[in-house]
């Protein structure tokens, strides 16, 4: 079985990562994670200015509301896509 490690503190550490081994987990590497939307989103931010989380936040919210469900599931298709290779090539993968 794989894990998808999205590398967050409370998942690797020390505690966490004895726990994915004795379950039997077999750990990816730097797996293909967030289908674009993080890029989509900084292209969107970049170069504005925020007086307070709340202003970020709501930013965030209205440039996902814009988008339409074929936004998603492109971008969700892509993961799995790059998943598929990943997983093919036994984590030798570079997103190119």
């Amino acid at each position: 079985m794989l894990f998808h490690n999205d590398n967050v503190p409370a998942h690797t550490s020390h505690d966490a990562m004895v726990a994915v081994h004795e379950c039997g987990f077999e750990l990816l590497s730097q797996p293909p994670s967030d289908f674009q939307l993080s890029r989509d989103l900084n292209e969107s931010l970049h170069g504005r200015a925020f007086v307070d989380n709340k202003t970020v936040i709501m930013a965030i919210n209205q440039r996902i509301e814009e988008q339409d469900q074929n936004f998603f599931c492109e971008r969700i298709t892509a993961l799995q896509q790059r998943w598929e290779k990943c997983v093919d090539l036994r984590r030798n993968y570079v997103l190119k």
